[in-house]
């Protein structure tokens, strides 16, 4: 049987997205999501059996091995979405303080916690998730918070460019999608966004806000950019006829997504408030940020 697929799911790079067609493209039976406690807690303590017929896992989780990628025993082919770091630390504060559904709502909002705090706060609930998190989930390793975590830098690069199947990156969605498909054979990558901040809704993010988080996050910027290069270059391998390819697809796609808004319009299925299109409530990770770094 071949091995399943992993989404290695960095919150706030468009997975709810993504995950709308993966869902597309594969049968429930086939897909196992690790979102909740309950999702773990069932799957304690189980082996390799665990997964027969599974084809696709998804979830806001480490893997359990990275060299050679596993999940419960089982060899993976892995693949992930990134977004610039600052962008993405700042689209997560934001939705986390404003969408009561989320874990950390209550959190955020009853101890008035600033962008600054959220960067920087050494607290259980927080202490992983403004220093450096891409680094982490994509390496898999742990390091000091306070330092440059240089080791686990190098072994994230080469997790992208050796080990991982493939990457897609949130600022060029649709070349991702693309070439994701040709990897996991999806038949059909057409979409509406999900899960969006509402235009209207934004954080008064200071300068020094941005340039906390660029000194917090600057393993992590290097790693975004490493990757941005290694994108370009896999899209320039698959050669002109890629470009007229995306073309195509924006087109299709964005006939796609007006008929999808006309149907949510006249059924009544539009997202209001502060999330357009919100996510199924199933995919909220009902579990604290793991002590041992794991990003929720």
């Amino acid at each position: 049987m071949a091995e399943p697929f992993f989404f290695l799911h960095l919150p706030r790079t468009a997975g709810t997205t993504v995950n709308d067609i993966l869902r597309g493209n594969f049968r429930p039976g086939e897909m196992l999501s690790l979102y909740r406690d309950s999702d773990f807690m069932r799957l304690e303590g189980c082996d390799a059996t665990a997964l027969e017929g599974i084809r696709l896992i998804q979830g806001h989780t480490l893997l359990h091995n990275y060299d050679p990628p596993m999940m419960y025993s089982r060899p993976v082919r892995v693949f992930t979405f990134l977004r610039h770091p600052v962008e993405r630390l700042v689209s997560e504060y934001v939705f986390l303080k404003t969408w009561p559904e989320t874990a950390l709502y209550r959190f955020l909002n009853d101890n008035a916690v600033t962008f600054q705090d959220y960067v920087t706060s050494m607290r259980r609930e927080l202490k992983y998730r403004g220093k450096n998190p891409m680094t982490r989930l994509v390496s898999g390793c742990d390091f000091d918070l306070d330092g440059f975590p240089r080791q686990a830098l190098d072994t994230a690069k080469r997790h992208l460019e050796t080990v991982f199947c493939c990457f897609g990156l949130k600022e060029r969605f649709d070349e991702s999608l693309l070439l994701i498909g040709d990897v996991l054979g999806l038949q059909n990558v057409s979409y509406e966004r999900r899960n969006v901040l509402a235009k209207g809704v934004k954080e008064d993010i200071s300068e020094a806000d941005v340039h906390l988080a660029l000194e917090k996050n600057a393993a992590d910027m290097e790693l975004y950019a490493f990757a941005c290069d290694l994108f370009a270059a896999r899209t320039a391998e698959k050669g002109p006829g890629f470009a007229a390819r995306v073309r195509r697809f924006r087109a299709v796609n964005a006939r796609y997504a007006k008929v999808c808004s006309l149907i949510a319009q006249k059924t009544g299925a539009v997202g209001t408030g502060d999330i357009e299109n919100p996510k199924d409530a199933f995919l909220f990770p009902d579990r604290p940020p793991k002590e041992n770094g794991g990003p929720e």
